[in-house]
């Protein structure tokens, strides 16, 4: 599965995004958007064909012919060690997702670089010096996080697996998925049978994306994660994988403990 996501990712990169209006465009909502696809496998080219409306809030560059590149990135780290694997083999398992992530990462510092130079760039920022400092001081703050986040990455990046062969640098998870929501990104979480991806992505971490994004007041926090609990995604999955225990591992970072059902059973 790691292989197979690492090869898909790979052509991703080769996928160059345009944009065009609609010439006779369709008035029922939430019309599925139109799109077509030229080129091969070396070098795709996208276009996605939008109404007026929303093409008249694309930045005049992508109005006027210009392209998106895509930049993808993995980060992945095993949850629990699996049954039958030897420590050995196990431990060269984590060095293939180390190096995997090192490279990832390096691709994030590599676009973060860039969006801070050109953020901080002279000719982007006002003429007048006291609002250039009140903007630089405004956009210091948010790019300080995300070099301290950078940093946090890297360590996690760099920890070496444990002598006893549990999963070790877990927060990897939590923390790139942070790092890349920061950058501006959309991310995609994947595990084998769905179980552990929705403690990780349904249940937690769309709570924080509601705060985050969308006024959900923090002290609302706790009863929004025990509503996705109770409905949606995960009670689905739990009935589509009856012999799998939905479960937190020891390998999980404290903070999902807040994910976990109640201990007496009842969702």
């Amino acid at each position: 599965m790691l292989e197979d996501t690492k090869a898909a990712l790979l052509d991703l990169d080769k996928v160059t995004v345009f944009f065009r209006q609609l010439e006779d465009e369709c008035l029922v909502a939430n019309s599925p958007v139109c799109y077509q696809v030229e080129g091969s496998r070396q070098a795709l080219r996208v276009t996605l064909f939008l109404d007026s409306c929303h093409f008249s809030e694309l930045p005049s560059r992508l109005q006027n012919g210009g392209s998106l590149k895509l930049h993808t990135v993995l980060f992945t780290r095993a949850l629990e060690r699996p049954e039958g694997v030897s420590q050995q083999d196990y431990a060269a398992m984590e060095e293939i997702q180390q190096r995997t992530n090192a490279v990832s990462l390096e691709k994030v510092k590599a676009y973060y670089r860039r969006l801070r130079a050109f953020y901080l760039e002279k000719s982007n920022l006002p003429t007048d010096s006291n609002t250039t400092a009140m903007k630089i001081d405004q956009l210091l703050r948010p790019l300080n996080t995300l070099d301290d986040l950078c940093r946090l990455m890297q360590s996690y990046v760099n920890v070496r697996h444990s002598a006893q062969g549990h999963p070790s640098g877990v927060s990897v998870l939590c923390v790139s998925s942070e790092l890349c929501n920061r950058l501006g990104a959309c991310h995609i979480t994947m595990c084998g049978t769905g179980m552990q991806r929705c403690t990780l992505n349904v249940t937690l971490e769309q709570a924080m994306i509601l705060s985050r994004n969308h006024g959900l007041m923090p002290r609302c926090i706790m009863q929004t994660m025990d509503i996705m609990r109770k409905q949606g995604p995960r009670v689905e999955l739990s009935a589509k994988n009856l012999k799998v225990m939905d479960q937190m591992t020891p390998a999980f970072p404290r903070l999902f403990k807040l994910c976990l059902p109640p201990s007496d059973g009842d969702l």
